[in-house]
């Protein structure tokens, strides 16, 4: 009996997120969330979140669009690693670290273009336990989303500060 009341909510949690989320457009990048809005830019980091501490490359890439570039403006730093660099860096991490946890917390959203793109700053923290060692740290960045017929990619990242955490 309590298999039967505990099933049904399973089921149709499960068939709503399936039937919600599809992976990537015919052009190969972006993930269909129908619409860019505040409840579906938190989505969009959670499930970026989830395919990486799943170290699910493909699924995570997907979420990049083939313009996409990586700044870092951290302290003295600015270096730019654009789609292909940036995707390369994270296949490695995904194949070869023990672990991958990472927790994105938007803080602010900007619409711009009649809601078709999105300034979204977000507060980072990662830890990867790769290679007998734990790198930690949080970082805020500034990241531009952009919805295109229902799919919605990140075109760019700016890393604008980040704190090492010891352990």
């Amino acid at each position: 009996m309590i298999f039967r009341i505990l099933a049904l909510p399973v089921i149709i949690i499960s068939s709503m997120l399936l039937t919600s989320c599809e992976t990537t457009s015919g052009t190969g990048y972006g993930y269909y969330l129908g619409e860019l809005t505040d409840d579906t830019i938190v989505e969009l980091f959670a499930l970026s979140d989830a395919a990486a501490q799943r170290q699910d490359f493909e699924f995570y890439k997907s979420f990049f669009s083939p313009n996409y570039s990586s700044v870092d403006r951290t302290d003295s730093n600015r270096s730019i690693l654009y789609r292909e660099g940036y995707l390369d860096m994270v296949e490695d991490i995904f194949k070869t670290a023990e672990s991958v946890h990472l927790q994105t917390l938007v803080m602010d959203i900007e619409y711009s273009n009649g809601g078709h793109n999105a300034f979204v700053k977000v507060h980072e923290e990662e830890k990867i336990e790769q290679y007998g060692q734990t790198r930690h740290y949080t970082s805020l960045l500034d990241v531009e989303l952009e919805i295109e017929e229902g799919w919605v990619f990140v075109n760019k990242t700016t890393r604008t500060s980040t704190q090492v955490i010891e352990e």
